[in-house]
């Protein structure tokens, strides 16, 4: 996808463009120095200053003088100067492409039939000049700096039509995000709140690799902002243009690829309470020839940690400081000695082991009884990691003979992320053959729900992102066809490991329960017991290094090559216009691996056996638009009528084949207002982890009315998998008043249905999973303590090969066993509402813009499975809010532009305790001075301020102790932050 204006188009219709020499938004402030003349001769020269383009016929400019220009303006307002008087008016056709017309004799270019000259693709259709029946927003570099944001992935992740609440780094550490799949602290994209893996991300138009520990959604963070032209944000179903994952719409990131000149970028910044500060670097420069053009960027990015003692959210989770419930655990230091029910299969606090002591000394009548320690489980946590991210770009072109032309990019980015976790806490036991062993009752053992806390300390993240891709394209003229070929590939590698966890066998030998381990040189005759009845207890650094040497070490890569080819043109003319077609064929090969090794348990660490999953998929797809009103044919209430209809067929290997068609229409009853609608079917193929992951088990307590249930969990792939199908409908509307010059008014409705949705709904629904009856047919309860059966089954379950950790609890401790291998099982249905405006007007010297989004919600009905009752989950914590916006406003005089922009999530409410979560209203604000003489001549300083209120996030009384909903708030507080951007 790119701009370039081919001779056949020129000769044809006599098309002249004023071409920018950089593409620029329109929104920045540039010098104009045009004198006055002919439009022939100044409409030229204002797209090399303004760095517009600007589409117009010869005939159209013909005779016609401008006054001229000179002074600083923004590109829109210096053109609006630019017709005074001519008798010319114009449309914005892309954020950058204008194009005029005379509204008076109407002899204008229709804004579709302009476009079409250019080579001009946009997200939404293969055809070149057309435009998408389903609504597109576009993100530029310009938008990202006026809203103060430092990176597209923040400036996507703020979009109200996007849902935080999975494949983001902030709603990942504070539990809001129930996929568990984000182990690399990425950022993606999750329209709709349908899936990060069910929103594709494209670059120029090509796939990337997947990220995570599935490889099912892209991270964008991993994409440097300073080689980014635009983000084009497709908010419908679009499987019959794109294929797989394209559900809840598509995010087509397009890189530079024309710049001449440099710019240099350096931002400083951080928070008003301390935490995630920011430095960013980098630089951009290309150079352009008449026949080719090369652009290079590097980006440096450095973003503290946000620790969670540094809020008062996340500090603690005792939350009764907010009116909420005490969130601590009965895991503890000192710790709880506890009794395993064997009827309801919890563990019920028996004795507090004392405060204040070391562990030595103690009688049976030191225990307190009836009473419960508690520790801060948040106590060490860091809520969003230290990150720090290299990325390069590449990119050119060149014009080869007999009208064609190749173009290629490559780009890389190495990110490295440190978090500190949660503290390891759970249950041990303890028995005679501790030398600090004592009974309150007289017991031979007792089990201590402990917290490592005040022993080992928070647990170590740490990892590695490397993503690596490019593509190379061949595109041309033949015949009046346009032709494009191209191949490419990506590779995303993520390396996670965690440390300072406690290793288990281990832990029974320093506790007595088993002999010294001989290929270790720890001896507890000589480097003595683990004492667990401490308050905190008192071991030396030789026992603690030693029970605290566990970790995991996991790698995962992701993997993509593509083959393309599409014709597109033109098939016969109409009355209303060209009947267009595209036509192509896809191959691509997907690959997933993942290597690593376990030491969590046994006396040497346990490689996890490699695995390496791949699959070809290819597909065919089709695109027509039928014009049936247009500019020549055009009537009283029906100015302009299109239809359009796509399709798609996709096979992929070992899931079958799958075929999808789309239905669009565009209808303008008159030049200021265009209707449209579209139908469509989109589907998500199952990834490879959740077709062929290797079985695995594990522990985990699940809650159990008012008690805490030892379960074994069983996670898995699954070959029978069908892909997830979704049927989404659009219908809006577009109004350009001619009457108000700068006004654009947009209206969508939208409604998806998605069924065969793939998942755990037992780990996706964790805080409910045993208490839900429509979890059953997951969830087997057992007796091992009195059925021989029961614990015959645990024991194989434990002894299983796939079990990460077996030897943490004894077989007679578990109460479930819960199956949670991937299933098609849950149903989702989302209906709302999208208005956003528009409208850039003079006002006393000052040349302002004002524009907002608000997306509402009408229906967001999830059915977790075939068993469960439909849940209404609008305003639930955890799940899209029912009303998300975003208002703002831009002031620019001169040098100086002032912005203001204003945030909304809207409240809800917690359905366990009926209990109101407030809504939450933020204000961003940004001053900025562009020197445009002297000294500073191309040097813009801008200081940026989001959350100007520092206010907090509404208060929920969260099972995990965090004291905010993570997925529609965050803790950040007041954001500072410094840009300077030198233009060379």
């Amino acid at each position: 996808m790119g701009h370039g204006y081919t001779s056949t188009a020129f000769a044809a219709l006599m098309m002249a463009v004023a071409t920018p020499v950089i593409a620029q938004s329109s929104d920045s402030v540039r010098r104009f120095d045009i004198a006055a003349g002919p439009l022939e001769r100044t409409l030229p020269a204002f797209g090399r200053q303004s760095g517009l383009q600007i589409l117009y016929p010869s005939a159209l400019v013909a005779g016609r003088q401008s006054t001229g220009l000179s002074g600083d303006h923004a590109p829109e307002a210096a053109l609006q100067i630019m017709l005074r008087d001519t008798g010319l008016s114009y449309r914005q056709s892309r954020p950058t492409v204008f194009v005029l017309f005379d509204p008076a004799a109407r002899a204008e270019l229709d804004e579709a039939e302009a476009t079409e000259l250019g080579d001009v693709v946009v997200t939404g259709t293969y055809l070149r000049g057309a435009d998408s029946p389903s609504p597109v927003t576009v993100v530029t570099q310009a938008d990202i700096d006026r809203q103060g944001r430092g990176t597209v992935a923040e400036t996507l992740a703020a979009l109200p039509q996007n849902f935080t609440g999975a494949a983001y780094e902030g709603s990942t550490n504070a539990g809001a995000d129930r996929s568990g799949r984000n182990v690399g602290s990425a950022t993606g994209v999750n329209l709709r709140g349908l899936g990060a893996d069910a929103t594709l991300v494209l670059v120029n138009g090509r796939r990337v690799a997947g990220t995570g520990n599935a490889g099912d959604f892209a991270d964008i963070s991993n994409i440097p902002s300073s080689a980014i032209s635009r983000a084009d944000v497709l908010l419908d179903g679009a499987s019959a243009l794109y294929g797989a994952d394209a559900v809840g719409g598509v995010v087509n990131i397009i890189l530079k690829s024309r710049f001449d000149g440099a710019e240099t970028r350096l931002r400083v910044g951080g928070t008003s309470d301390g935490g995630a500060e920011e430095f960013l670097f980098s630089h951009a420069g290309g150079l352009s020839w008449g026949s080719g053009s090369l652009v290079a960027a590097y980006e440096y990015h450095d973003r503290g940690e946000l620790k969670g003692s540094d809020r008062d959210a996340t500090a603690d989770a005792d939350l009764r400081r907010f009116g909420g419930t005490d969130r601590r655990l009965l895991t503890a230091s000192p710790g709880n000695i506890v009794r395993l029910d064997p009827a309801t299969a919890t563990y019920v606090p028996l004795f507090a082991i004392p405060p204040g002591q070391n562990g030595i000394g103690l009688t049976p009548g030191s225990f307190i009884a009836g009473s419960i320690n508690r520790t801060n489980q948040l106590e060490g946590q860091w809520f969003l990691p230290h990150q720090k991210r290299h990325s390069v770009f590449l990119a050119g072109s060149q014009n080869l003979p007999a009208g064609f032309s190749i173009d290629g990019d490559i780009r890389y980015t190495e990110r490295d992320y440190v978090l500190r976790t949660s503290a390891d806490a759970g249950t041990l036991t303890v028995t005679a053959a501790n030398p600090y062993f004592v009974s309150p009752n007289g017991s031979t053992s007792h089990d201590i729900a402990y917290s490592w806390i005040n022993d080992l300390g928070p647990g170590l993240s740490e990892g590695r992102t490397e993503s690596l891709g490019g593509a190379l394209g061949l595109s041309g003229d033949v015949s009046g066809w346009n032709v494009s070929a191209y191949v490419s590939g990506a590779r995303e590698t993520t390396g996670r490991r965690l440390s300072n966890r406690v290793q288990t066998t281990f832990l029974q030998e320093a506790l007595g329960a088993r002999a010294d381990i001989p290929t270790t040189s720890f001896r507890t005759a000589t480097d003595g017991f683990f004492n667990p009845f401490g308050g905190p207890a008192a071991n030396s650094a030789t026992i603690l290094n030693h029970i605290g040497s566990g970790y995991t070490d996991v790698e995962y890569i992701s993997s993509v090559a593509s083959f393309n080819f599409k014709v597109d043109g033109t098939i016969v003319e109409l009355p209303g216009g060209s009947l267009q077609v595209a036509l192509g064929v896809d191959f691509r090969a997907e690959q997933f691996e993942t290597t690593g090794e376990n030491f969590l348990s046994g006396t040497a660490p346990r490689a996890v056996a490699p695995v390496s999953f791949d699959r070809d998929v290819s597909s065919a797809f089709a695109e027509l638009r039928v014009p049936i009103f247009g500019l020549d044919n055009a009537r009283p209430g029906v100015e302009r009528l299109e239809l359009s209809l796509a399709g798609r067929v996709e096979e992929h290997e070992r899931v079958g084949r799958t075929s999808n068609p789309k239905i669009g229409l565009l209808y303008g009853p008159t030049q200021d207002l265009l209707l449209r609608a579209s139908w469509g079917t989109s589907f998500r193929a199952p990834s490879l982890r959740e077709l062929q992951s290797a079985y695995q088990i594990g522990p985990s307590f699940l809650a159990r009315g008012a008690g805490n249930v030892l379960t074994l969990i069983q996670y898995g792939g699954n070959p029978d998998l069908r892909p997830e199908t979704a049927e989404s409908i659009t219908a809006g509307f577009v109004w350009t008043p001619q009457a108000y010059e700068g006004l654009r008014v947009e209206g969508n409705w939208f409604r998806t249905r998605f069924n065969d949705r793939i998942g755990n709904p037992i780990i996706q629904n964790l805080a409910n999973a045993l208490n839900d009856p429509s979890f059953a047919p997951f969830v087997r309860y057992v007796s091992p303590t009195t059925s021989a059966e029961d614990r015959a089954l645990v024991q194989s379950l434990l002894d299983h090969p796939g079990n990460f950790n077996p030897t943490v609890f004894p077989a007679t401790s578990y109460g479930v066993i819960v199956d949670n291998r991937f299933v098609n099982a849950a149903g989702v249905d989302v209906e709302g509402l999208d208005f956003s405006a528009r409208y850039r007007f003079d006002l006393a010297n000052w040349q302002a813009t004002i524009d907002g989004t608000i997306t509402h919600l009408l229906t967001n009905d999830r059915q977790v499975t075939t068993a469960a009752p439909v849940e209404d989950l609008l305003g639930d914590p955890n799940f899209p809010s029912r009303w998300r916006g975003r208002v703002g406003t831009q002031w620019v005089r001169g040098p100086l532009t002032l912005g203001f922009i204003a945030n909304y999530v809207g409240s809800g409410r917690d359905p366990l305790t009926n209990r109101q979560i407030d809504d939450w209203a933020t204000f961003d604000g940004q001053v900025r001075y562009d020197f445009t003489s002297g000294w500073g001549e191309g040097l813009s300083l801008a200081l940026n301020v989001l959350n100007l209120a520092n206010a907090a996030p509404p208060f929920y009384d969260s099972p995990n102790g965090v004291a905010f909903d993570g997925a529609n708030a965050n803790a950040l507080g007041r954001q500072v932050s410094l840009q300077l951007t030198k233009r060379w």
